[in-house]
């Protein structure tokens, strides 16, 4: 599949829109990504290229909060996590195009309430507990995307807050998209050209989340979060419709 160069420019500015709204809501970089380059790309391909992109953007985040992480408790929810993310990946490359379209537009429409269960509460466990909730994270993560905020919730209960928490998330994104993106590059759909593209919009979010943070000081927090919400209710009728349809 070759793209012109309109559809390229496209690319880069949704990639650079959605980093702004990432950065002004916090959550659901990924999702807001894949819900507006679906279009142009197709839905199948949308978690292969994005997967790519995530990597330049979790890296940014994690190069300026690097002396934060929990390395302990990164490496119990990586080391657990990544044959599940394998599973998730060839999970995803087996499905249909309809398939794909109702399993992501599915997931947008549970994320919604269930984000706003999560948000703000913290589930008391141990750090050896984490490894049970990395078995999720970890095949939805490989079979999608922005299924970071499952983790919330059990971190803090895990003690790990505030810098320690993002920065152990951001360092999560970077392996966990890397090996989806060694995964589907063993695949047909992860091709050189739309690894190319996912580097693109990977360094086309980084300007984005400076000017999001300019934003963010602007406009009051339950605005940004219902315009967010607003934009993952629209593309779960997106995916689900292109699935139907």
């Amino acid at each position: 599949m070759t793209f012109g160069l309109a559809v390229v420019v496209y690319l880069g500015v949704m990639a650079f829109v959605t980093a702004i709204l990432h950065t002004v809501g916090g959550f659901a970089g990924a999702l807001m990504m894949a819900i507006a380059i679906a279009p142009a790309i197709g839905v199948k391909l949308t978690v292969p290229v994005v997967a790519v992109a995530m990597i330049v953007s979790h890296a940014s985040r994690a190069w300026l909060l690097r002396n934060a992480v929990d390395w302990p408790a990164f490496r119990v929810i990586f080391l657990v996590a990544l044959p599940f993310i394998v599973v998730g990946v060839y999970f995803y490359v087996e499905l249909s195009e309809a398939g794909v379209s109702l399993f992501l537009g599915t997931l947008l429409l549970i994320t919604l309430p269930l984000r706003r269960w999560l948000k703000g509460r913290r589930v008391q466990m141990p750090r050896s507990s984490l490894a049970i909730i990395a078995v999720p994270y970890g095949f939805l993560s490989g079979a999608s995307f922005g299924v970071g905020m499952i983790l919330g919730p059990f971190l803090l209960g895990a003690g790990i807050a505030g810098e320690a928490l993002v920065a152990t998330v951001a360092v999560n994104g970077i392996l966990l998209n890397l090996i989806k993106t060694l995964a589907f590059g063993l695949s047909p759909l992860l091709t050189i050209e739309l690894m190319l593209i996912g580097i693109g919009l990977g360094i086309c979010t980084i300007p984005g989340h400076h000017l999001g943070r300019y934003v963010l000081r602007q406009t009051p927090v339950r605005i940004h979060t219902l315009f967010l919400e607003g934009i993952m209710l629209f593309g779960a009728v997106y995916f689900l419709s292109k699935g139907l349809l």
